[in-house]
């Protein structure tokens, strides 16, 4: 149904304007509904106020002839001598004149109870003693208290509140609500009754509140019901008119939808010149240029649609993340501000560490690629040893091939044998120790060199030994056979100093290609450095940035327990304004409440009830066994009756604890009923249920009862532990202070 009214704009105006209708009507009906409740109150009770009147006359008329005929003196008609009558309950009292009145006024009285909306109409005293009643409530004595409570209420007293304010009324009438003690609610209407100018008491009429009540309802039900025809009505009419108004707007509808399903080129019909046909002739002009970019549109909406669509999901997936992301930094915020100092302090650390280690790994490479120079000048002066061991070899075999072409000569050579033994011997060796020196160390080129010299050297001797030898030829023809063969042992020994050299040369090229690695290790040990140098500082300033932001999270902290602080400031203003709002309202009620005790005393001294004397009776007699002690006075027992429903009124307010009189030594004659619970000898429970008729004499309490300067305001700590607001305020009684009417708010 819902869903048909927001698709229709017909449906929607007929709901707009049935709405305001329902609304003015309604309004309407309250109102009237209200006016036509308030005419026929005020006409009721301007009937009654005309029956008071006119009965107080009568009543008045009655007396007065009684008086005249001499049927009863003036002082019987005024007699207050209450005369209890035996075994009723409620009691019941004969006077001097209520036989006679019980004969002359009851048909009078009962004329008025033919107005059905009429309770009662009867005649008090002052004091609210009904001598006659109706004769519905005049019916004989049963002995059973509730059936004679309501059937017999003749010849009692009626003197509560209400109804001793309108026995004692002497204005012209007085209207009251009075709440019947049969559970009844009632229009109380009293008018005056005088007696050869004295008031004698009032005639008082009571108007039925449920009759009133039961016809002020019937006539809302009868104009509700005239209003829903007529909302009805009109509301059928509405439909009907907006209905044949939106006709052609459907059909301007039914045709758009057709051109947008179709994508065609189709115009709509202009029937009328008003609105509607103006709106479709636009939408005929604005029809063609759309269908004609419709397909392009399409089109482009399509990639358009999908790149938005692919851009919404990667926004949902970011958008997810970094929810992920906001709740993890949320939930590590903490421990990212107790730890940020000390990982500032490590990163730290790891960059000047990282320095260090690139400044170790760049002289590491300067040192390996200084080897590798040595090592490359070493093996060229190995390969120079070589090739000279090569040149000795082919010296050595060729001497040897001299020496055997000389081999007939080899007796001549002796001398020159030793000589060549020598050399050879020294060559041996000089060989043998530039092979150890070659293996020893990396700079073995400078010390072959030596070697090298030497062996020159020995070979200028050899040359000069020849020369030599070419003089003494003939000497060492002996010695041609062992040279001969310390040749061959000399070129077994090049060939071995050579096969060293070789091995030391090999050893050398391992060297140096051990020291190229080393070179290319220390290279990449420089590169990994300086990349873990630059990691190591981009940390450093990334935990600096978290730093920062740990400083900005601790600021941030800082704002929020200000803005708690000003929360807390402006809670505590908010409740600074809550309690003088508070106290402002208990110090009007506490005045109140003063004044209409003062009230009542006054009235009590007026009516003679009570002395001046009585009431400021300190004379307290002690209740035997009540623990906390209670005493009586002589008025005590008075405001039980007059004031505790009165007091208990002001306790409809949830934060009022009590509402209570004191007097000026803080003795409480009477409590509010939550207070007066039955005794039950436990002295705790009775503490805090039964509080009345004690004294509350502490500091606080004697403060309120002696106060005389206006609403006093304190804090009041009770007896049954609770803290609460004490506001009260001094009640006077013939310009002298009798004492208090204290206030108890909740703090």
């Amino acid at each position: 149904m819902f869903q048909r009214i927001g698709s229709s704009i017909s449906l929607k105006l007929v709901v707009a304007l049935v709405a305001v209708l329902t609304l003015i009507m309604s309004a309407a009906t309250l109102l009237l509904a209200r006016r036509q409740a308030e005419t026929l109150r005020a006409s009721l009770l301007a009937e009654a106020r005309t029956l008071a009147l006119t009965g107080s006359s009568e009543m008045e008329g009655t007396l007065a002839e009684a008086i005249e005929s001499g049927r009863l003196s003036e002082a019987q008609v005024f007699d207050e001598n209450y005369v209890p009558m035996p075994g009723t309950d409620p009691p019941k009292y004969h006077t001097a004149y209520d036989a006679f009145l019980d004969r002359r006024i009851v048909r009078v009285q009962d004329a008025f109870l033919e107005n059905r909306k009429l309770a009662y109409a009867v005649l008090v005293d002052r004091n609210g003693y009904l001598p006659t009643h109706n004769s519905r409530y005049a019916k004989p004595l049963t002995g059973n208290r509730e059936q004679d409570r309501v059937g017999n209420r003749t010849k009692q007293f009626f003197k509560n509140p209400v109804e001793l304010a309108a026995a004692r009324n002497r204005q012209d009438v007085l209207v009251q609500v009075y709440h019947r003690d049969t559970g009844e609610t009632i229009w109380d209407v009293s008018a005056p009754v005088s007696v050869k100018g004295r008031h004698w008491g009032a005639f008082r009429v009571g108007v039925s509140v449920a009759e009133t009540e039961a016809a002020i309802a019937g006539l809302r039900n009868a104009v509700a019901t005239a209003m829903v025809l007529v909302l009805a009505i009109g509301a059928l009419t509405i439909y009907l008119v907006v209905t044949r108004m939106t006709r052609p707007l459907k059909e301007l509808t039914a045709m758009v939808e057709r051109v947008a399903e179709e994508q065609s080129e189709e115009t709509i019909e202009v029937r009328t010149g008003d609105e509607i046909g103006t709106l479709a002739a636009a939408f005929n002009k604005m029809s063609q240029v759309i269908v004609n970019n419709l397909k392009g549109e399409i089109e482009r909406s399509s990639h358009l649609i999908a790149g938005v669509k692919e851009a919404i999901q990667q926004i949902s997936s970011s958008a997810n993340q970094l929810m992920s992301i906001s709740s993890q930094q949320s939930a590590g915020a903490n421990q990212q501000s107790a730890a940020v100092q000390e990982a500032t302090t490590t990163s730290e650390e790891i960059a000047v560490t990282a320095r260090q280690v690139a400044d170790n790994a760049l002289q590491v490479e300067d040192q390996a690629r200084q080897a590798d120079a040595a090592c490359g000048s070493g093996l060229q002066e190995v390969s120079d040893a070589v090739h000279g061991m090569e040149t000795l070899r082919g010296q050595v075999q060729s001497i040897a091939a001299a020496m055997l072409e000389l081999g007939e000569n080899s007796q001549r050579i002796g001398g020159i044998v030793d000589i060549i033994d020598e050399i050879s011997d020294q060559t041996n060796l000089l060989a043998l120790n530039a092979a150890i020196e070659a293996a020893g160390a990396g700079e073995s080129g400078k010390r072959f060199s030596i070697v090298a010299n030497e062996v020159r050297r020995l070979a200028e001797r050899t040359v000069v030994a020849t020369r030599q030898i070419k003089g003494l030829i003939e000497e060492i023809q002996k010695a041609t056979n062992s040279t001969i063969m310390l040749s061959e042992e000399g070129g077994k020994g090049v060939e071995t100093a050579n096969s060293l050299v070789t091995r030391v040369s090999s050893a050398l090229s391992t060297i140096n290609a051990m020291v190229q690695e080393t070179t290319s290790a220390a290279r990449e040990i420089k590169l990994s450095t300086q990349q873990q140098t630059t990691a190591s500082e981009q940390m450093a300033e990334t935990v600096a940035e978290v730093r920062d932001v740990a400083e900005q999270s601790a600021a941030s902290a800082e704002e929020t327990t200000q803005a708690i602080a000003e929360l807390t400031s402006l809670a505590e203003n908010l409740r600074d304004q809550l309690e003088h709002g508070l106290q402002e309202k208990g110090k009007f009620k506490a005045l109140e409440g003063a004044r209409m005790m003062e009230r009542i005393l006054a009235d009590t001294v007026s009516s003679g009830r009570f002395t001046i004397a009585d009431l400021f009776d300190e004379n307290y007699v002690p209740i035997p066994g009540t623990d906390p002690p209670k005493y009586h006075t002589r008025y005590d027992t008075f405001l039980d009756e007059r004031i505790a429903k009165m007091q208990d009124a002001l306790l409809e307010d949830v934060q009022v604890v009590y509402a209570v009189l004191v007097d000026r030594n803080g003795y409480l004659p009477t409590h509010n009923g939550r207070y007066c619970q039955t005794l039950t000898g436990d002295r705790e429970k009775d503490l805090a249920g039964n509080r009345t008729k004690r004294f509350f004499n502490g500091k606080v309490e004697l403060a309120a009862a002696r106060n005389t300067e206006g609403v006093l305001v304190q804090v009041y700590h009770r007896d049954t532990g609770e803290k609460m607001w004490d506001i009260s305020a001094p009640v006077n009684l013939d310009g002298k202070h009798w004492g208090a009417f204290r206030i108890g708010y909740c703090m």
